[in-house]
């Protein structure tokens, strides 16, 4: 038997606050490789769109001194500079990615990084972590990515260390699930409005709302915050 759309929105509603989303407060990386590509055909119609929080990039300190310990030492006082510079700043901050996950980078855990190697070079150490900026309202994607190269040409590198940009520009969006509640206003706002349109004899379903809000890149600094969800307009019983 159908449920009439009060129903159906009630019991969304009700099972709205359980999830484990609501509960986290992450940044995360919406446009790396954790990102979905979504179908323009699967995509609700109800979307928030929004700025996303910050842009990031990828950046290498990369130091060739002979011996290793030189090299550590170099590279962790580079890191150290680093830091300390982004620390007197609010529009820079590190961080170190842990499965799409920022988590932010002080220079008290600079000497806990573990370094890597250089592919085909075994005299150079590479250490890698994440430079962001603030997305500002008037910001362009040239105007953002601008402040992140001028932080990283600006670093006082020790010895043989060098940090460049290394890698694409993404995305972030901190604590997603914050927007579940919009997102299920304006869900159940269409629904109501659709089930006035077929009249008083149709009801509307509206399933898959104890999803998690996903994303998708809708411009260059832009999001589009979603629940992946589908509505059906059935005749009432």
């Amino acid at each position: 038997m159908s449920k009439p759309l009060w129903f159906s929105l009630f019991a969304v509603l009700l099972a709205a606050p359980a999830t484990a989303q609501d509960a986290q407060i992450d940044e995360i990386i919406v446009t790396g490789s954790r990102a979905i590509e979504w179908d323009p055909d699967d995509v609700p119609v109800i979307q928030l769109e929004r700025r996303a929080d910050n842009l990031v990039v990828a950046v290498r300190v990369v130091n060739d001194t002979r011996d290793a310990p030189g090299r550590r030492n170099e590279i962790t006082q580079t890191l150290r500079a680093m830091a300390r510079a982004a620390a007197g700043r609010a529009d820079i901050d590190l961080s170190i990615e842990d499965d799409g996950t920022l988590v932010p980078l002080t220079e008290d855990m600079v000497s806990t990084l573990t370094l890597g190697m250089d592919p085909g070079r075994s005299d150079t150490s590479v250490a890698s972590l994440v430079v962001k900026t603030p997305i500002r309202a008037d910001d362009s994607l040239d105007a953002a990515s601008e402040r992140i190269e001028a932080f990283v040409e600006g670093i006082d590198a020790v010895g043989r260390s060098l940090a460049d940009v290394s890698g694409d520009w993404q995305l972030t969006v901190i604590n997603p699930g914050q927007y579940r509640a919009p997102i299920l206003a304006a869900v159940s706002a269409d629904a109501r409005t659709t089930a006035a349109a077929f009249g008083e004899g149709y009801a509307v379903e509206v399933e898959g709302m104890s999803n998690r809000v996903t994303w998708r890149q809708s411009g260059p600094l832009e999001l589009s915050l979603f629940i992946p969800y589908k509505m059906t307009v059935t005749p009432k019983p």
